[in-house]
């Protein structure tokens, strides 16, 4: 599906270009629903108000788990279903046959998908919905902290909490790897972008009930994973470390018999980083695949 300009791998000028039209092109798509979805904080909290006045009770100001709960409602709606929203035309005979006439390549088509799907819509939600609450809550004190300054307090809790817990595991591992960056949210930005990019990969791949099946084939998936991965780790590596456990190795003996789990677990952060990104990008090049290969 390369023609002219098209058989060029990238072209800076080009993508930021198209990267525009792009954009314009996701908002014309999903716009109006994303705004929907990251209001809904304003819409649960006039609801329930109202509702409360409405039964007599005086008015009811949303608290900050309520207010979470529907935040986490929205992320996981957006999530789902903004892939399919944006590119679902992808598998249409028409419009997809349109698409891939466009004078960019293939790599300049599949970076645009992944910045529209896994940073700006992403961020455009968190920018709405947070100031939203964040505004809510000045308003209205009673509400409680904002979603935000929740987070900043957990962020500090756990950073307190992983920071003793690197102590004491530091007592017996020298070497163990600081684990109070697990307690930054940006840490899981790149999960986030992974379930973003399967259903991206969805959106590209099936024609018909997209989120459905990707979710369909996700379940299918785990589950053949789990039975071919539960016998090796089952035989293999816990039934050694029972028997090495049981013959009365010292914690140094043991670590040193497993090298590999044991620079994972010394090294959590990194490890997690690392397995994130290698899923992420192996999802990358499945999109970029299926768009180089896709015929109508």
């Amino acid at each position: 599906n390369d023609y002219g300009m098209n058989s060029d791998f990238f072209n800076i000028n080009r993508f930021g270009r198209y990267l525009v039209t792009d954009i314009r092109n996701a908002i014309a798509r999903y716009g109006i629903s994303l705004l929907v979805m990251a209001s809904i904080s304003i819409a649960g909290y006039l609801l329930a108000g109202f509702f409360s006045m409405f039964l007599g009770q005086g008015w009811y100001s949303m608290n900050l788990v309520g207010r979470i709960t529907l935040f986490v409602i929205s992320a996981v709606v957006i999530l789902i279903s903004s892939p399919s929203k944006i590119y679902g035309f992808f598998t249409d005979k028409k419009e997809g046959s349109s698409f891939l006439t466009m004078p960019v390549s293939t790599m300049e088509r599949t970076v645009s998908m992944v910045i529209v799907c896994c940073i700006a819509v992403p961020l455009a939600f968190l920018a709405i919905y947070l100031s939203l609450d964040q505004i809510v809550c000045l308003l209205d004190r009673s509400c409680g902290e904002s979603i935000i300054m929740a987070v900043n307090d957990g962020q500090y809790y756990l950073s307190n909490v992983m920071g003793k817990m690197y102590s004491e595991i530091g007592s017996v591992m020298p070497d163990f790897e600081d684990i109070k960056a697990f307690s930054n949210p940006w840490l899981y930005y790149d999960d986030m972008a992974g379930s973003l990019l399967i259903f991206l990969l969805g959106a590209l791949w099936f024609k018909s009930s997209k989120p459905a099946k990707t979710i369909g084939f996700m379940i299918l998936f785990s589950i053949v994973l789990s039975m071919l991965l539960t016998p090796i780790l089952t035989h293999g590596v816990l039934e050694r470390f029972q028997e090495a456990a049981n013959s009365g190795m010292s914690p140094e003996e043991l670590m040193d018999s497993f090298p590999l789990i044991t620079w994972m677990v010394k090294h959590a952060v990194l490890t997690d980083t690392l397995s994130d990104t290698f899923v992420n990008v192996l999802l990358f090049v499945l999109i970029w695949l299926r768009v180089k290969k896709m015929e109508h």
